[in-house]
């Protein structure tokens, strides 16, 4: 017999095993609950550890045999005062079928749940019990005994209200009788019972109806909402959110403006990762060596600082290259000797192609000059012919310029015929005077 209860047993322990791989891990919240009724009911194996612990009354014969294992029946109810402490009543009984005696046992223990997990509850019990073993024999006495148990087990919840429960509990019997009529004296018995079965958890916490607010009103309940007292939009998770951009005010550095994620909120209309706030040229892509304006021509200041953007200068030249020596400047400023055209024509004289090559040379050292070259005539003739004539002669001299390599954008003509004389129209010397090419420039 002993060895069918042990199969049994072991096979409550392999199904209790291969419930835990099975048991949902979904909600994440502890079954076990406060305020909760459980009731059990549970098939197990009666073990006596002192097989001469027998039924004993001093009036009556003793049992004449020693006890042999059995099984079990027990009921169980348990009241959760907490989801941690609880107080257990279990009624076990084990029937006449293996030692012509029925054995009822009463225990009340105080249980603890030191884990509450939400499927896995193991539990430990201690407490008092009283048994009573009565024989078929109407000759032979009962026997009742007052004890102790200690009970350790698990509760596994497959489903939240509902699960199974295995267990061992060890029972000691204290002998209260002695004397018999055939010399024998009762005997302390020490008991052990496994047990598997299922159970059922009622009313408690876990049952109340749960109180769903929304306290901004947002029209999300506070569970969803991650600002419960302001009232928000849903794509900010209940936040306020005033420029939509899915990004709470709270966390957006500008709420007023729609940014991206990767911007903290903060708009960058030029895509060059600087925000517009922070950036100095919000619709031109820069570096944030210059706050977020363009550098064109590389010189660390940035366009709209540079004098010259496109040639890289000094930053005490605002952005531009040193200037031309005083000597040079006064060179070709003002009237430029040597520059002589063929009588009333544009046609530039070989002569000046000198004096021409040192103005080349010195645009090119100098990329940052800008040239207003401006004609002038004697009032001989017509005004009109002059000032057509004073228009063309300034040309040529930018297209020769421009011809040795010099931009057109950097030269500027105006024509002035007669207008500007530097000496009288009386005299041939006056007028060989007014007849020239002034140089005037127009950036250092």
């Amino acid at each position: 017999m002993r060895r069918h209860l042990t199969v049994l047993c072991a096979c409550a322990i392999a199904v209790a095993i291969a419930l835990v791989a099975r048991a949902p891990h979904a909600d994440a919240r502890p079954f076990q609950k406060e305020g909760a009724v459980e009731i059990g009911l549970q098939l197990g194996g009666l073990f006596f550890l002192d097989e001469e612990a027998v039924p004993f009354d001093s009036a009556s014969p003793a049992f004449p045999e020693a006890m042999a294992d059995t099984f079990a029946y027990t009921l169980t109810g348990t009241y959760n005062f907490t989801r941690v402490l609880g107080l257990e009543l279990g009624l076990q009984l084990s029937p006449a079928e293996v030692n012509r005696l029925s054995i009822f046992t009463v225990h009340l223990d105080g249980v603890i749940h030191p884990l509450t997990h939400d499927w896995f509850v193991p539990f430990a019990g201690l407490g008092l019990s009283f048994s009573t073993l009565i024989p078929q024999d109407d000759d032979l006495g009962s026997d009742a005994d007052v004890g102790g148990n200690v009970v350790l087990g698990v509760k596994l919840y497959p489903w939240e209200s509902a699960g199974f429960r295995v267990d061992l509990r060890y029972l000691l019997r204290v002998a209260t009788a002695d004397g018999a009529p055939d010399g024998r004296s009762e005997v302390t018995g020490h008991d052990l019972i496994a047990s598997f079965g299922l159970f059922a958890s009622f009313g408690g916490e876990g049952d109340k109806a749960p109180v769903l607010l929304d306290t901004d009103g947002d029209g999300l309940l506070d569970t969803a909402d991650a600002c419960p007292q302001v009232p928000g939009v849903a794509s900010a998770k209940g936040c306020p959110d005033r420029d939509g951009d899915t990004i709470t005010d709270r966390d957006d550095a500008c709420p007023d403006e729609a940014g991206p994620v990767e911007h903290t909120g903060c708009p960058d209309r030029d895509g060059d990762t600087i925000v517009d706030k922070d950036d100095r040229c919000p619709d031109e892509p820069g570096a944030q060596a210059q706050q977020g304006c363009p550098d064109t021509d590389g010189d660390t200041i940035a366009d709209k600082d540079d004098r010259c953007p496109r040639i890289p200068g000094e930053q005490a030249y605002q952005g531009c290259p040193p200037p031309p020596p005083e000597d040079i400047v006064k060179k070709f400023t003002g009237t430029i000797e040597g520059i002589r055209f063929a009588v009333g024509s544009d046609i530039i004289r070989d002569s000046s192609f000198p004096v021409l090559d040192q103005a080349v040379k010195v645009m090119v050292e100098y990329p940052q000059l800008r040239l207003l070259v401006e004609g002038h005539t004697s009032s001989e003739g017509a005004r009109e012919a002059n000032m057509e004539l004073s228009r063309r002669r300034a040309e040529a001299v930018k297209r020769y310029l421009v011809d040795k390599g010099i931009a057109a954008d950097r030269l500027d003509t105006r024509g002035f015929g007669p207008d500007v004389p530097v000496a009288t129209n009386g005299t041939e010397a006056g007028r060989k005077k007014n007849r020239r090419i002034e140089f005037k420039l127009l950036r250092q």
